[in-house]
């Protein structure tokens, strides 16, 4: 008897040990769409801070001209492509959100049509 008890033991303990990575993946893939988000929003404050920064550099006299079209220019292409990566990614949220709603939708007219053809009991 305490034989099986410690075979049921290890099966378990195997079983919690192969799955483990799985179950993990499965978390982080959900986890790691806002993560990217947040990665995006975060390099994008990053850049409208540094082309402040340029700004008030060149205004100052701290930058000539040339070096100020130069940096400013890097930074405004770069945050481009955040902002474009940000509008991809906060599109497909908006995507499933309306899916979301369209289901819920159906749910909701498919359960008030079933009650409202209940037989009524008088």
């Amino acid at each position: 008897m305490i034989g099986y008890m410690v075979l049921a033991a290890v099966v378990i303990a195997v079983a919690v040990f192969v799955l483990w990575p799985l179950l993990r993946s499965q978390r982080q893939i959900a986890v790691s769409v806002p993560a990217r988000i947040a990665d995006l929003q975060a390099r994008r404050q990053y850049l409208v801070q540094a082309i402040r920064d340029v700004d008030f550099d060149h205004a100052s006299g701290k930058m000539l001209d040339e070096e100020y079209q130069e940096t400013r220019g890097k930074y405004v292409r770069e945050a481009a492509i955040v902002l474009r990566d940000l509008e991809k990614e906060a599109g497909g949220f908006d995507e499933e959100i309306n899916v979301e709603i369209l289901q819920l939708r159906a749910l909701a007219r498919n359960v008030q049509l079933s009650s409202n053809q209940e037989p009524s009991s008088s």
